[in-house]
């Protein structure tokens, strides 16, 4: 193999001359080529902008010129609305003004003030606790008529109307509790008069197992000789097992002991977190007063001073413990609870800690739920408040929902919530369950009579229940169905903002609007959106067909809708693909409402103005438009899905 010649130096030394200048050469090539790249991107960039800029120009004009057809649109609608609710409410008035009740107008605020200031000063200090029961069933007769103001206050969204109503309910049912701890006192003072058995011990009580308001009463009628006690009101269906502890912590009392139920409790809507189910039973640890005497043909008695005429006694006591008293016994407490609500296998008890008013479990322990005959029994370390309690949103976030037109001017709605699947048929009646049937909602679903034509719609001979949307979702809230979230209740969820108000507003108002011929369902982006924008997905369905939401195969037959707090538009979002896409549908724009976007349909088809003139509201369809709308808004849809 021949011999290479070796480069002399001068040689080399070109070479790498060379070499470096193609490298300074190619440098600057590429410098050049991205300054030119630079350029274009740039100049790309200002023409996106000013494109952009414009955009956003002709969408201001667009929707400021549209904005005035929405405002007159949905003021004629609201005109249609109230039109139709006058005459509602004047054949409401009119039958309130036969039954010539006595109630007092809770429209007025002085009339309701007047009321109780009446029952008040009326209230003798010589009154019987069935006496005392009666007027607590009068005053929660103005309990509901405060009630089905608050509704209509959720209904109209009006929060101040919401928490007047709220505050005086709560005045009111007050007032009971004093009514019969005055009655109580009564009891008490003249305990002797009670016919005691061998053990001198009293036992009393009003009402019946199913009523909304029940008494049991127990007093031991010396300070001394107590034993460990089981108590069984058996009437009422309450029972109690007290420890000699008890008697331990009161020494120098002669003790009784008040079991109050009501259906109701005081402390409703004070726990953000904890919500009371079943009612509320206080049971109370009251001193006797000393027994009246018989001095020369006289009865001397002492009165006890305004302001302590019922001495309620602490239990555990904490001012007198001795050595021996320092831990005190578990008290046993049973009651039954009403047969429409909801227990869990594993329900949670609580006493209300009226010092920080929240719900509390401490010192609650051996809780039994029995589901055939409905009593709950537990243990306390004290005597206070108790009920059953549960998470405020213990049914959040939906899973899924959505709403399908069924018959002319009625849709079903379906919410998989987290505990259950219900379905609600909506029309211009109002609001009903149709799903699922448990027993414990029967009465909220069917009612007494039979349906059209005598048909029989439920169990035995029973008729679909209407009621207003907030009203039905009021009484499962009393069920323990919490479907009326707040806001509030967002906090305790991962990953759940509320929508805007003025998001969810534009929302429910349009997409009720087209609920008649559209099936509605929620989106699974919806979620991970801005608080500013909600998605839901529409698809026509003029045939009332059935069509699964969830199918995968189905999913381009729906179109995505994003609405903003001033605007909504066709997007091309689409489920089984991720991220949300949020671009514009091909040919769409920005409207200022739904029935524009249709309106404005690039490609409308030939029934194009048929359609159009359907979803226009009218006094025909305007109050099932409004109960699709109300049902949305109460539930909050776009926030907890």
């Amino acid at each position: 193999m021949p011999k290479t010649k070796k480069k002399s130096k001068k040689q080399l030394e070109d070479e790498l001359q060379k070499a470096a200048e193609e490298q300074k050469r190619q440098e600057e090539k590429e410098r050049l080529f991205k300054l030119e790249e630079d350029a274009l991107a740039a100049h790309r960039e200002r023409l996106e902008i000013e494109l952009e800029g414009k955009n956003r120009v002709l969408e201001a004009e667009r929707l400021e010129e549209e904005q005035e057809m929405v405002v007159r649109m949905k003021g004629e609608r609201k005109r249609c609305l109230d039109y139709e609710q006058s005459k509602l409410q004047e054949k409401i008035e009119w039958q309130k003004f036969v039954s010539c009740t006595s109630r007092p107008n809770v429209m007025f605020e002085s009339e309701i003030t007047t009321y109780v200031t009446m029952v008040r000063e009326e209230r003798s200090d010589r009154e019987s606790v069935e006496t005392a029961i009666e007027k607590c069933k009068a005053a929660e007769e103005v309990v509901g008529d405060l009630l089905e103001l608050y509704c209509k206050a959720c209904e109209e969204g009006n929060v101040t109307r919401q928490d007047w109503c709220m505050h005086y309910i709560g005045e009111i049912r007050d007032l009971e509790v004093e009514l019969i701890d005055a009655a109580t006192a009564h009891l008490l003072l003249y305990i002797e008069k009670q016919e005691p058995n061998t053990h001198l011990q009293v036992y009393l009580q009003w009402g019946n197992a199913n009523d909304n308001m029940k008494v049991g009463f127990w007093g031991h009628l010396q300070s001394k000789g107590f034993r460990a006690k089981s108590i069984e009101h058996s009437k009422i269906q309450i029972g109690l097992d007290l420890p000699k502890a008890i008697q331990l912590q009161s020494i120098g009392h002669c003790i009784g002991v008040r079991s109050l139920y009501t259906t109701f409790d005081s402390a409703q809507g004070k726990d953000p977190v904890q919500m009371s189910i079943g009612g509320m039973i206080r049971v109370d640890l009251l001193s006797i007063p000393p027994f009246s005497k018989k001095v020369k043909g006289w009865t001397i008695r002492q009165v006890p001073a305004p302001g302590k005429e019922l001495m309620k006694l602490p239990y555990p006591n904490t001012e007198h413990t001795t050595a021996s008293t320092a831990i005190a016994a578990p008290c046993k407490i049973d009651y039954k609870v009403p047969s429409h609500v909801l227990v869990s296998k594993n329900p949670v008890v609580s006493w209300w800690d009226a010092s920080v008013e929240r719900w509390s479990t401490e010192g609650i322990s051996e809780i039994t739920w029995e589901q055939e005959s409905r009593k709950i029994s537990f243990f306390t370390a004290r005597l206070a408040s108790f009920s059953i309690t549960q998470e405020r949103h213990s049914d959040l976030p939906y899973k899924h929902w959505n709403m399908r037109p069924c018959d002319d001017m009625v849709v079903e709605l379906t919410v998989q919530a987290a505990r259950y699947e219900l379905r609600f048929m909506i029309s211009e009646d109002g609001l009903r369950l149709k799903g699922p049937q448990l027993p414990e909602l029967l009465d909220v679903m069917f009612e007494p009579g039979s349906g059209e034509a005598g048909g029989l719609s439920g169990p035995s001979g029973r008729r679909p229940r209407i009621r207003s949307p907030a009203t039905l979702l009021n009484e499962l809230r009393e069920c323990g169905l919490n479907l009326m979230p707040k806001n509030s209740d967002a906090d305790q969820l991962e990953g759940y903002t509320p929508k805007h108000p003025e998001t969810q507003a534009r929302a429910y108002s349009d997409l009720s609007e087209i609920a008649a011929f559209y099936d509605i369902a929620s989106s699974r982006h919806n979620k991970d959106l801005p608080a500013e924008r909600a998605l839901v997905r529409i698809r026509e369905n003029e045939l009332h067909e059935v069509f699964n939401p969830l199918d995968a195969d189905g999913d381009n037959d729906y179109q995505a809708i994003m609405f903003f707090p001033d605007k909504c538009c066709h997007v091309q979002s689409l489920e089984g693909i991720s991220p949300c896409r949020e671009a514009m549908a091909p040919g769409h724009f920005t409207h200022a409402s739904l029935y524009l976007c249709f309106e404005k349909d690039p490609s409308p088809g030939p029934a194009h103005s048929e359609r159009l003139q359907r979803l226009e509201v009218t006094t025909s369809t305007v109050r099932f438009v409004e109960a699709v709308r109300q049902t949305m808004q109460l539930m909050h849809l776009l926030s907890f899905v």
